[in-house]
């Protein structure tokens, strides 16, 4: 590949390993292909206040965050979706009578009441989620009893289920799209609720445009369920050898897990570096 690319990285699974690291190999073939001149694009499922001064420093250009409804190049936001309050109120109403532990992901924090803040908590402390990568990944909490009143709503995250996230994605259709959450450890009682038509791709398209690079130039890395899209978008999709298997049968290419190089080799493999 001769032209300059633009790379979409995900965060969890993909930079991000499960005990919160960076493997120096990552930070390594981010910074060799940053200076052949490639660009540096954050694509997650987080919001812009869960990615953190560690990750920013390995030289990002752009964030597509909350799955697509933040879209920041050049320090600048460019693009900000938040769910209305009508979708916010009936989602709130279908979580509390079903009994989810949810929040709400809100552009300066999670937005959740006591009982889901407790659970949300023990539920990673049993994955073995050490206290400083919990803090990291949650971030800032808000702790209300209506936690749909909060018109800065980007997404909502859920656990502890009682249906499969086929029948919650079927229940809150049209105007939401539910995916398997894409942390490590998590079932499919646990997922991601977005806005209907935004997700990572939408983000990606915005960025390319406002920058004035084609889609063909771009590369998407990822593992999870959320990254579908993104990896079919891109010119080429990468799919980490940790991730699942529905997204490795979607992908362009797999390369090696995080914790076996898989950056760096993926890199090597596309003459990034």
């Amino acid at each position: 590949m001769s032209r300059h690319k633009v790379v979409f990285l995900d965060i969890d699974g993909t930079i991000v390993n499960a005990a919160g690291e960076i493997p120096a190999s990552t930070k390594e073939a981010i910074r060799r292909a940053r200076a052949n001149g490639h660009g540096m694009v954050i694509c997650s499922g987080r919001s812009r206040f869960q990615i953190y001064g560690e990750l920013m420093d390995l030289g990002f250009s752009g964030i597509v965050g909350a799955a697509g409804a933040y879209v920041e190049a050049d320090g600048e936001e460019i693009f900000h979706a938040y769910i209305d309050e009508e979708h916010r109120k009936s989602s709130y109403e279908y979580l509390e009578r079903n009994g989810f532990l949810y929040c709400y992901q809100a552009d300066d924090g999670v937005v959740l009441n006591g009982k889901s803040r407790e659970g949300m908590i023990e539920i990673y402390r049993d994955t073995g989620m050490s206290e400083s990568r919990l803090n990291r990944l949650i971030g800032t909490m808000h702790l209300t009893e209506e936690p749909w009143n909060n018109d800065h709503s980007e997404k909502i995250i859920y656990y502890k289920a009682p249906f499969p996230v086929e029948q919650v994605h079927a229940d809150l259709a049209p105007y939401f799209d539910t995916v398997a959450i894409s942390i490590e450890g998590m079932d499919d009682r646990a997922g991601e609720i977005g806005i209907g038509g935004i997700h990572k791709a939408t983000g990606m398209e915005i960025y390319l445009n406002h920058v004035g690079i084609d889609r063909v130039d771009c590369i998407a890395v990822g593992d999870g369920p959320n990254d579908l899209q993104m990896l079919e978008y891109a010119g080429v999709g990468v799919a980490m050898g940790n991730a699942r298997a529905e997204v490795k049968a979607r992908a362009d290419m797999v390369t090696d897990a995080i914790g076996e190089d898989g950056i760096y080799h993926a890199f090597e493999r596309l003459s990034l570096i």
